[in-house]
């Protein structure tokens, strides 16, 4: 059997998900800048006091490299790099959101080094308590971008230019489409320009660009429910 691709060297990563694996090791899902998502066995980090325990928790920023054969490499070398996020309260469950779209959504072993930028940018924001509701927008639209599901957002269907004050409906094999005022999943030009420009002016563009930007994941997810939507559900209900 061939040998697994894996880095000759450290590489810079972020903890997407931790998980117990019998009684002392770890599987462990992170996003690294040049491999994209790897899914790492991680022998005995469970074990005491060991030094990983600290290291392997979600938003971690660290190096890691590995090695082994087939598709579940083991891990050999972890580092902090001195960059983790600590998130809080409503962010930390975006923070969970953020990592789980990239859990579902990735393939593992693909490398996507703008993936791993914004994943980094976006949980640096969050951190700093901005309003979350335009960072989780920006996040989806560019997450979407990068792994080649990019929304048109300034034309329409038959490529004019989107018009603020009309009225569309968004098909994802087509694109916007003109529609009237009040019919089902209907949203100003306006919200399309905002969610193209990431810049939100008013509730109701957030809004309308949060419910696009479901029906378009939710498509994308198979309709499979995420998890951490569900959890911060039952956390505020």
């Amino acid at each position: 059997m061939a040998e697994s691709r894996h880095p000759p060297a450290l590489d810079e990563a972020i903890i997407l998900h931790c998980q117990p694996y019998r009684e002392t090791s770890l599987f462990v899902d992170a996003l690294t800048e040049h491999h994209g998502r790897v899914r790492l066995l991680c022998k005995g980090a469970r074990r005491g006091k060991h030094p990983l325990s600290r290291i392997l928790r979600p938003f971690s920023c660290v190096r890691l490299s590995w090695t082994g054969r087939g598709e579940l490499p083991v891990l050999t070398v972890a580092e902090t790099s001195g960059q983790s996020v600590c998130l809080e309260g409503p962010a930390l469950f975006c923070g969970f959101y953020i990592c789980e779209l990239l859990l579902r959504l990735l393939a593992l072993q693909d490398p996507h080094p703008g993936v791993f930028r914004l994943c980094l940018e976006t949980l640096q924001t969050l951190e700093r308590g901005v309003d979350l509701q335009p960072t989780l927008r920006n996040y989806e639209v560019s997450l979407l971008e990068e792994i080649g599901y990019g929304l048109k957002l300034d034309e329409d269907a038959e490529g004019r230019p989107i018009a603020a004050n009309q009225f569309y409906v968004y098909r994802l094999e087509e694109g916007a489409v003109p529609a009237r005022e009040g019919i089902h999943g209907a949203m100003q030009g306006a919200t399309l320009l905002a969610l193209q420009r990431q810049q939100f002016i008013d509730e109701a563009q957030l809004l309308e660009a949060k419910r696009l930007m479901r029906s378009v994941l939710k498509y994308y997810l198979n309709g499979r429910p995420l998890k951490s939507r569900e959890l911060f559900k039952s956390m505020v209900s």
